[in-house]
């Protein structure tokens, strides 16, 4: 297991791509009453053409409470954007479950090139602000699943090939769907930054490796029917990612305390607002079915690595 972690390491080193993982040490804190009762929000527009646009609300609990985190209910949510006559929608909430989406037989697509606030109302007054720049996203070409060379070709792993945009400050995410359920432990997501890559083509990059050793805690099956889908993220959604990478990989007895992750969402009474709300492009590459010819190797790689 340690040779496959260190390997994992590996990987995230030389690709830029960051999978958030558990750390398994108990760590003792100090509850601080100022972190009790925050809004956390979940939010996002993208340019799929149905269910494009979700937001959660919830409150926060002290961390030594087990319960579930109550949910903000009769909240009122807006999103906009800059077009020259801006186009307004409010959100209605799914019954009682504190999730906000487009009122039904509502269009509002995603548009690349198009800047989107949202703005909450809670019901005690509390009123929350973010601002998202949506960057179009360039095509996923390819989508392989193959032996990597990451672990002396004995793990599959999913590979991607795609332009990347010519200009430092593009942003990517990927997710992965397995048999149609979306792949969302912290540990298997992955995203990027095009600074190591700026403006070349990307050959049979590897965004996961399925690491295990153990058949029963494999995630990449025979049979397995893989689709993975190219987001644009902003810079703010990747130094939220970043953050909360760097927090789940300090676990040594020499880390520094965890820093609050950062938002880009504001609020009016100048309380610490969590979450993140997003815009983001997606392409959808070509689907996979898991067969004995994906157990051949792949070497990845990236230019300029």
């Amino acid at each position: 297991m340690k040779t496959a972690q260190i390997i994992k390491g590996i990987i995230i080193l030389l690709f830029a791509v960051v999978a958030l993982t558990s750390c398994e040490d108990v760590v003792e804190v100090e509850l601080n009453e100022a972190d009790i009762n925050l809004i956390a929000v979940e939010a996002y527009i993208n340019t799929k053409a149905e269910n494009n646009v979700y937001v959660k609300l919830e409150r926060t609990l002290a961390v030594n409470q087990t319960a579930q985190n109550p949910v903000i209910n009769n909240a009122v949510v807006q999103l906009s954007d800059n077009a020259e006559t801006p186009n307004t929608v409010t959100l209605e909430e799914e019954g009682s479950t504190g999730v906000y989406s487009l009122p039904a037989g509502t269009d509002y697509p995603g548009i690349p090139g198009r800047t989107y606030t949202l703005t909450i109302t809670t019901p005690d007054g509390t009123v929350i602000t973010g601002e998202e720049y949506l960057q179009e996203v360039e095509n996923l070409d390819t989508v392989k699943v193959n032996l990597s060379d990451r672990g002396d070709f004995e793990y599959l792993g999913i590979f991607i090939n795609s332009q990347e945009t010519q200009g430092l400050g593009n942003y990517y995410k990927w997710d992965i769907y397995i048999n149609g359920e979306f792949l969302n432990d912290g540990e298997d997501l992955a995203f990027a930054s095009d600074e190591l890559v700026d403006g070349n083509y990307i050959y049979d990059m590897l965004i996961l490796l399925d690491w295990e050793d153990e058949e029963e805690d494999k995630i990449l099956h025979p049979g397995d029917t893989i689709v993975v889908e190219q987001l644009s993220i902003s810079a703010a959604a990747y130094d939220f990612y970043w953050s909360l990478s760097d927090q789940a990989w300090a676990g040594s007895p020499f880390s520094v305390p965890p820093a609050n992750v950062p938002s880009n969402l504001s609020s009016n009474d100048g309380k610490r607002i969590l979450g993140l709300f997003s815009a983001r492009d997606i392409s959808v590459g070509n689907t996979v079915i898991i067969n004995e010819s994906n157990y051949t190797p792949l070497v990845s790689s990236i230019p300029g690595i």
